[in-house]
């Protein structure tokens, strides 16, 4: 199981250089529902400072559209709120909080399935590492 946060799914979005999640059919990859609001906003910022024309923008949001419909989606819920409120081995913002938590959640139902957590952002990276789970994306020394 792949969990891709926003940064890891826009890389793939964008082509940016740099690590990828591969995303390769039958593979099980999922996110928060939070995904979908981070990468539809940074669409409409990147067209909004003139890096998309109004025709790649909608080209854009429809490969969105089509990376996500390759995802699952799991809701914020309760448990995931109380993981999220807990204490980061560093300072973390609200969103990266809600993702690790929400990773956290399906690694302890995964029944012995491997989670790998994708991300491009380094304190996320090591908060994840904080909490037991396999970094990828990120050039930290734990991770991959």
């Amino acid at each position: 199981m792949k969990y891709v946060d926003a940064s890891a799914l826009l890389r793939v979005l964008f082509a940016e250089p740099g690590p990828s999640v591969p995303l390769l059919a039958g593979e099980w990859v999922v996110s928060s529902r939070l995904v979908e609001i981070e990468a539809f906003r940074a669409v409409d910022r990147e067209r909004l400072l003139g890096g998309l024309t109004d025709t790649e923008t909608a080209v854009k949001r429809k490969e969105l559209i089509e990376l996500l419909a390759m995802m699952d989606l799991v809701p914020v819920d309760d448990t995931v709120i109380d993981g999220a409120k807990a204490s980061f081995a560093v300072n973390l913002r609200a969103i990266d909080a809600i993702h690790v938590a929400t990773a956290e959640v399906l690694a302890a139902s995964a029944d012995g399935q491997p989670l790998e957590f994708w991300t491009h952002d380094e304190r996320q990276a090591t908060a994840a590492l904080s909490r037991g789970l396999a970094v990828y994306g990120v050039g930290i020394a734990a991770g991959r």
